[in-house]
């Protein structure tokens, strides 16, 4: 549930954020949908018949980034035209874009774990006479961390030269048509850190069957719910098994 990228509480409107019990408050729901961004907007920010936000149709088509949760995760796609059938000359047009888009990526994460995806569109000759057979296939570089692995652009672009010769060799007959679109993802990447409090469900707390320690002066929820766990006192003149407070 998302707005504005931001996280939106469970009881309030998917579109303004208002309190409703409904995913659209009232006033939301006589307004209409723009058919780029998706969000409920007045009339007047709709011209004439157009179903596009005022902002959306000055977006540029090519080159999209999305964004949720904070920005925690998101990705950027650089599209291509007909002229492009070359994946180095691709990437080097959109170089600059590309290590922006990672070092701002970075700088909000720190540290992010990413990788591109690649669609490109195949052609070759049928059996018959005239006719010409089309493919789209997607091609994929193994996600990495930037703690460990640098963005490194010449590196991307041998290993999807590697993988579309693979594709295309052994006389398949496949040729590049045209570079559909380049796409980075990437994702704030924190090993073995845990977070902050979350309450217990309701359902899950009747049961007694888990710990869950709210901490207020540090961010040790985690852990300290893991050490009670493992440390058992009892008391009682029955022997009962509790955990420490």
């Amino acid at each position: 549930m998302l707005l504005d990228d931001k996280i939106v509480q469970p009881g309030h409107s998917h579109n303004c954020g208002a309190p409703s019990a409904e995913v659209l408050c009232n006033s939301c729901r006589q307004y209409r949908c723009c058919s780029r961004c998706y969000r409920h907007l007045p009339d007047h920010l709709l011209p004439g018949d157009s179903n596009e936000y005022h902002a959306c149709q000055h977006r540029d088509p090519n080159n999209v980034s999305r964004y949720c949760l904070d920005h925690v995760i998101g990705d950027r796609t650089w599209r291509g035209t007909v002229q492009d059938i070359d994946v180095s000359n691709f990437v080097h047009q959109h170089e600059n874009d590309i290590i922006i888009t990672f070092q701002n990526a970075r700088a909000e994460n720190e540290v992010i774990k990413y990788y591109f995806e690649l669609e490109v569109e195949f052609y070759r000759d049928g059996r018959e006479e005239g006719v010409v057979q089309y493919m789209t296939a997607i091609f994929y570089i193994p996600p990495m961390t930037s703690d460990v692995t640098e963005l490194n652009l010449a590196d991307i672009i041998s290993q999807f030269m590697n993988k579309i010769d693979g594709f295309s060799g052994q006389k398949s007959g496949w040729t590049i048509s045209q570079i559909n679109y380049l796409r980075l993802y990437w994702g704030c990447y924190r090993p073995l850190m845990a977070g902050t409090f979350i309450p217990t469900p309701k359902w899950l707390a009747s049961k007694r069957a888990v710990v869950n320690i709210q901490c207020f002066d540090d961010d040790n929820c985690f852990q300290y719910s893991i050490l009670a766990g493992m440390n058992f006192i009892n008391f009682g003149n029955h022997n009962k098994k509790c955990r420490p407070s």
